[in-house]
Formats: structure tokens, sequence, C-alpha cells
């Protein structure tokens, strides 16, 4: 029976980083990833905003969430994914209005990056945990262009350097909502409406 793609099923959104640089042959592989993303109309108005500067690196880090401050400051590698929303060509509906599609687009050039980085035994960490604005004073953004997730990578790191509130959630059990929550056959019922909370606190499974 075939069975998901370790890329997919592996991926873990670890806080924990080796302090070494990534290799840059393989931060072009991950660049390369986000470039044959598919995009309507293939706009491809997908952007990576990488910090290098250590200037640019400080302000981006002191952008973050104070959550996601403390573990992602140790990551080499700090991209910015972001959106050229004139860029895109949104699809309408019969009565006119417009579907928005950067979001979307910019999404699976994301889980692009994502699945490339596990494939090569890298972490990368997306967190929405962010003030856009602030990171969009950071690049000196025109008006046009969103942010929509700031990914952490690098090699993966040992859970030790992590503070102690959050070592023992690097290799935790995830709970994923089954497919047949997810999925509606013919029509939406009840249970493709429950919420990831109500899953777990009925007592979900791990994977």
């Amino acid at each position: 029976m075939p069975e998901l793609l370790p890329a997919l099923a592996d991926r873990r959104a670890r806080r924990a980083f080796d302090p070494r640089p990534v290799a840059p042959a393989e931060v072009e592989l991950l660049y390369r990833a986000v470039s044959v993303a598919p995009s309507h109309g293939n706009s491809q108005a997908t952007r990576l905003l990488v910090a290098e500067a250590p200037a640019t690196r400080d302000a981006l880090i002191a952008a973050l969430n104070e959550g996601n401050r403390g573990w992602a400051a140790a990551a080499p590698l700090l991209v910015a994914v972001a959106s050229i929303t004139t860029h895109e060509s949104n699809p309408r509906n019969r009565d006119g209005s417009e579907r928005e599609m950067w979001a979307f687009n910019s999404g699976i050039a994301t889980g692009n990056l994502l699945a490339q980085a596990t494939e090569m035994g890298i972490v990368a960490h997306p967190m929405a945990g962010f003030d856009e604005p602030a990171v969009r004073a950071v690049f000196e953004l025109p008006t046009e262009v969103r942010v929509l997730v700031v990914v952490a990578a690098g090699y993966p790191g040992a859970a030790e350097s992590l503070p102690e509130d959050l070592r023992g959630r690097e290799d935790a059990p995830q709970l994923r909502l089954p497919v047949e929550i997810l999925v509606a056959h013919d029509r939406w019922t009840a249970e493709n409406a429950t919420t990831f909370r109500e899953y777990r606190e009925r007592g979900g499974a791990s994977r």
C-alpha cells in the first residue's frame, strides 16, 4: 500500500538549532523548491525575504512575538515569506466578487520549502507569531507586498539548548485530525465542523 512521503510524514516544527550555517548549496535548494511551486495563473508572486546582515536579523527577531524570539534567534537562517498581491490574477465568482489567491499560492510555496527542508534533514519552523508592520519596516516593503510567515531554519540542534518549558515539546507526539473529520463526502456534516481542541479533549490519538 502506498505510504505518505517521508518529507511530509516526518516534518516537525522543532525549535532547537545547531549554530553552524546551512550550506549554500542546500539553501539554494530550499529556494528552488519555492520557485517550482504552482500558483494560480502562474503568477509566481511569492518572494523570500532573507535576513542576512546582523542589523536586519536583529530587527526581524525583534518583530517576532516574545514566545518565538527566545528560540528563533538561534536559527542560522531566517526567511520571511511574502506575496506581491498585485501580481495575482484573482478568479471571479458569478456575482462578480473575487477570491484572493495570494495567501493560498504563497502557502503552497511555503509547503514546498518545508518538505524540501525535511527531505534534506533541515529543520524549518514556520511562525505566524510576529508583527507584520514591523517586519514590513525591516525590509522596507511597498504597500502591495504582504508578509505571511517567518521561517526559522537550520540543522537540528540539541533539545538541551532550549528553555526548560520547550524541551519536552521537541519530540512530543503529534495529534492530527483524522481523515473522517477532514473530508466531507457529498455534504457537510457536524463531524466536519469538529475543532482540533474538541477532538483532543475527547481523546483523539497521536501519530
